[in-house]
């Protein structure tokens, strides 16, 4: 289902609480998997999450109606993660065990225990960005196509090429 927000950025102008938790609500895992995508940090993944929608609402003004205001919204966190990750420009040190945080949020058929960073621990952070944005934050490849600023055959086959080395290591590790 394709949420119009276009109907909510008179009322984020006028700064109405109810329009900005229904664009949170609807936006948060999309946001989320960006910025955790780039800093792998979940800690620091939700001070920036913070800082993604204050920055939204200081800048709702730049927005133009008719265009895509998810695609906007994930660009403004990516910048912010990137601008994070190069002012910080250091390898992020976390507990493995904090990652599994992502796959909570999908409701699964039966339990996985699975430790997602080691799951996705061979992909590229272009790969990684892809796999959790489709995954996690349920986007249309069209969608993430624009966010990440490729062609949609690109995104597709970066995505397929991902998902076909995590059947492989996931079958070594059976």
């Amino acid at each position: 289902m394709t949420v119009d927000f276009d109907k909510y950025i008179d009322k984020l102008k006028e700064k109405d609480n109810e329009a900005f938790a229904f664009v949170y609500e609807n936006t948060k895992k999309g946001v989320f998997s960006i910025i955790v995508s780039i800093v792998k940090s979940r800690a620091e993944t939700e001070d920036l999450m913070q800082d993604t929608y204050i920055k939204m609402l200081k800048n709702i003004n730049s927005y133009t109606i008719g265009r895509n205001f998810n695609a906007w919204l994930m660009q403004i966190a990516k910048n912010i993660a990137l601008d994070h990750y190069r002012k910080h420009n250091k390898t992020t040190v976390y507990d493995p065990q904090e990652q599994m945080y992502v796959f909570d949020q999908q409701q699964a058929p039966e339990k996985i225990d699975l430790d997602i960073d080691e799951v996705i621990k061979n992909l590229s952070p272009e790969e990684k960005e892809i796999v959790l944005l489709r995954i996690v934050a349920n986007e249309k490849f069209k969608d993430i196509a624009k966010i990440v600023n490729k062609p949609l055959g690109t995104v597709l086959w970066i995505y397929n090429k991902a998902i076909k080395m995590l059947q492989k290591d996931l079958e070594k590790e059976e």
